[in-house]
């Protein structure tokens, strides 16, 4: 009798990680788990003795597999493990359990579209616990035997299409995501977790924007290069931000001081080769709309406070999917043109006020927008939920 056994009808890409946690196998009766490189709908089991294959075998029949209740097949395996199936339990239990010290994590396994909202999304239970756990034990003694401190994200960016990276208070967090979400199967795909250095994050971390920060758009580079590359692209140049828009996009935007981006304009003029390709750099059509504004101005004016609350005729926007890290700046400067009245930021969301006149105008112009990798959502305000 065989001590393997094939698992197929798996859902899509699925890792040994995830088959392993979801079958509940016990490391004590378990081999080996593989699995095609990347996941696949296949797996095969080996166990310690045949007898553990043939109970296994038996009562995973009919098995309703995950959260998809996907009905898997089972079946022994006599011949050797195919060369393809390359993924194995062991070594992501190893990496799992060996993790550097850092307090940045990160996360591959992601959809490649729309990266960051999907960051949030996934992280939203962890961010709601630590906004309860806080607010129930703010007047709590953390040195109580029963005080249990919650994870505190501080940061979620994300490097390229289908990477995040969260940075956390303390390096047990970390290692606590780790734990939680390394294996997870979401959305069609087996998540993976690690400890990486903190210098990973600290990279994408840039400071508030200035009032003379511009947006370069960037053309010519190829489907699916990364921000490290789009850096090195302008390595000369002090980069403060890098946007890769989702959908294989043969363009990004590039945020730079004002002085700086002078010198990539008339360095860029004529294109330059890189990778075989020629890469041409220009000032976004919102950095040149300021520009022809301003009458050929080389300084960009700083973003207006709200204006005074005029007695009536203001109506409120709500914006939905923001960056958590989103700022009163990058609000306002979304309404550039518009005159606002309030700025009201919430985790997630915002509230805007603007002449009502304008909000036709302004709904148009912001729905499918994006803030950093967010395609935002807006409209009017509900006046009985603010």
């Amino acid at each position: 009798m065989s001590s393997t056994v094939l698992v197929s009808d798996l859902p899509p890409n699925c890792e040994s990680s995830y088959v392993f946690t979801e079958l509940r196998l016990q490391e004590d009766e378990v081999e080996e788990v593989y699995t095609r490189a990347g996941g696949g709908e296949s797996a095969w089991i080996v166990f310690k003795a045949p007898k553990l294959a043939a109970l296994f075998e038996i009562g995973h029949k009919g098995h309703h597999f995950g959260a998809t209740g996907k009905k898997i097949t089972t079946s022994f395996w006599n011949e050797a493990i195919p060369e393809f199936a390359t993924n194995r339990h062991s070594d992501f239990a190893h990496a799992r359990d060996h993790q550097i010290l850092s307090s940045t994590v990160e996360i591959t396994g992601l959809p490649d579209k729309h990266t960051m909202s999907n960051m949030n999304e996934l992280f939203r239970s962890v961010r709601d616990q630590y906004s309860e756990t806080t607010e129930k034990s703010q007047h709590r003694n953390p040195s109580y035997y029963d005080y249990n401190e919650p994870i505190n994200i501080l940061h979620l960016k994300t490097p390229d299409p289908g990477v995040g990276l969260l940075q956390l208070a303390q390096p047990w967090m970390a290692v606590a995501i780790v734990q939680q979400y390394a294996g997870t199967y979401w959305k069609n795909a087996t998540l993976n977790a690690r400890c990486v250095p903190d210098e990973e994050m600290e990279k994408l971390l840039v400071n508030e924007p200035s009032a003379t920060d511009v947006s370069l758009f960037v053309k010519g580079i190829k489907v699916g290069t990364s921000s490290k590359e789009v850096r090195e692209i302008f390595k000369d140049f002090p980069i403060r931000d890098v946007n890769i828009l989702p959908g294989g996009k043969t363009f990004c935007f590039v945020t730079i001081q004002q002085a700086h981006a002078d010198s990539i304009l008339a360095q860029f003029k004529n294109g330059v080769k890189w990778q075989g390709r020629t890469i041409k750099v220009d000032l976004s059509d919102k950095d040149k709309r300021k520009r022809k504004a301003e009458f050929g101005s080389s300084s960009a004016p700083p973003i207006p406070a709200p204006a005074p609350l005029p007695p009536t005729n203001v109506t409120d926007l709500k914006l939905e999917n923001l960056p958590y890290d989103v700022t009163n700046h990058k609000i306002l400067t979304l309404f550039e043109g518009f005159a606002v009245y309030k700025v009201v930021i919430k985790q997630g969301y915002a509230f805007v006020g603007i002449p009502t006149g304008e909000v036709g105008r302004a709904l148009d112009m912001l729905n499918d927008t994006m803030i950093g990798a967010q395609y935002i959502k807006a409209k009017v305000a509900d006046p009985r939920k603010k």
